[in-house]
């Protein structure tokens, strides 16, 4: 798999967690310093998803340029 796949394939899934981010962080709870149910904004849970995403992409020397508009494109 190349790293573009990786990318595209981090990029799809955040679409999909993103609405389920909170919850999924306190049901993990046991892997993390949470104590109580995380009520962060959309925003903030976009902002993160979308910097960790185009980090990964630095990392391996591609300018991903995904922005938070763009997880809201669901099917490219």
């Amino acid at each position: 798999m190349f790293t573009i796949d990786v990318l595209n394939t981090l990029s799809q899934t955040a679409q999909d967690y993103r609405a389920e981010a909170n919850e999924s962080i306190f049901r993990n709870r046991h892997m993390n310093t949470i104590k109580d149910k995380p009520n962060m904004e959309q925003g903030l849970i976009d902002a993160f998803l979308v910097d960790f995403i185009n980090y990964v992409g630095a990392c391996k020397g591609i300018d991903y340029a995904m922005y938070t508009k763009d997880l809201g494109k669901k099917g490219e």
